[in-house]
């Protein structure tokens, strides 16, 4: 499970196709794509190695005008599907 405090890294083995603002990840290891909806793409967008999850959500709240901790829950659940298809890990700390 992805926390508020870890840092999301892309996976180097996922290939990225960006269709009318949404995005689609390919693994290419397991061989499987999946679609992200808008929220999960802006989440995908902010990973940079850098951010943790709560800089993510709080950037997010901010652009969406949006109740922070209802982000938070949405980026966490979020970053725990694309770790659960292999697509991100989280950065040592």
């Amino acid at each position: 499970m992805i926390r508020a405090s870890s840092v999301p890294v892309a996976a180097t083995s996922v290939r990225e196709l960006e269709i009318d603002g949404e995005i689609t990840l390919f693994h290419e290891p397991t061989q499987t794509a999946l679609v992200l909806n808008t929220t999960a793409s802006d989440v995908w967008r902010l990973i940079d190695g850098h951010r943790s999850a709560a800089d993510i959500a709080a950037l997010l709240a901010s652009s969406y005008g949006a109740d922070p901790e209802v982000v938070r829950t949405d980026v966490e659940s979020a970053l725990d599907t694309l770790s659960g298809h292999d697509l991100v890990a989280t950065a040592p700390g």
